[in-house]
């Protein structure tokens, strides 16, 4: 009897430690912590607000001196994604104050983007600039 009591109490030990460790790691981690477990609260704000198509009321859109494609996903079902600056168009067609129009890629894959109130095409790969215009990034 001594060996079967001790194997319950080590099973009932070893029960109530699992149950215990899941109560400690729920506790630990709420949604907003988990929010903001890879960016700042500010980063997550605007995040947030980009999502919802919602400005933040301190960002200030700005033209941009420089637009890169950096890639582009054309999708099957027609709704494409263009990475603009290093941020996608997944939810929005405004980044950084660039409108682009990812239902209008062209055959050669160049990405209509309106900056100042001129529609420009540019390629992934290549940088747009106020000075010299449209250029590959690597030359």
């Amino acid at each position: 009897m001594g060996k079967n009591n001790m194997t319950n109490q080590i099973k009932t030990l070893l029960s109530l430690s699992f149950v215990l460790s899941l109560q400690v790691s729920a506790q630990e981690y709420s949604e907003q912590s988990l929010k903001t477990l890879f960016t700042n609260p500010q980063e997550r704000q605007m995040i947030d607000g980009n999502r919802s198509n919602h400005s933040s009321s301190d960002q200030v859109l700005a033209t941009p001196s420089s637009v890169q494609i950096n890639g582009i996903v054309k999708r099957s079902n027609g709704k494409s994604v263009v990475w603009v600056n290093g941020k996608n168009t997944m939810d929005t067609t405004m980044t950084d104050g660039i409108k682009v129009y990812s239902g209008s890629i062209k055959s050669n894959n160049k990405v209509p983007v309106l900056i100042d109130g001129k529609k420009i095409y540019i390629k992934p790969g290549e940088t747009w600039s106020e000075d010299t215009g449209v250029s590959d990034v690597g030359k």
